[in-house]
């Protein structure tokens, strides 16, 4: 249940992503990237390592953040991915 949260919540992010006129190149790689490491570690292995899950989600929370200012409807969606990720192995 949680990973289908997951996957939704991604799903919202590039929702919001591709209802955003100007978005910085290099921001848009980096969640991009974001959402194929999450893609990779939900189908392998790594699904029921804590310290990879906390890892996304620092790197979801730091691109919240720099998200913040200039696409604040995006970043609303990044805070909550990183804390369901932080969730996810507790």
């Amino acid at each position: 249940m949680k990973h289908e949260n997951l996957k939704q919540l991604l799903a919202d992010a590039h929702q919001q992503l591709a209802g955003t006129e100007k978005v910085d190149d290099e921001l848009k790689a980096l969640l991009e990237n974001l959402n194929q490491d999450i893609h990779h570690v939900l189908s392998s292995d790594q699904a029921h390592d804590v310290s990879v899950f906390d890892t996304l989600s620092e790197r979801s929370l730091a691109l919240s953040a720099k998200f913040a200012a200039e696409h604040p409807k995006l970043e609303p969606v990044l805070r909550e991915l990183g804390s369901m990720l932080a969730k996810i192995g507790v």
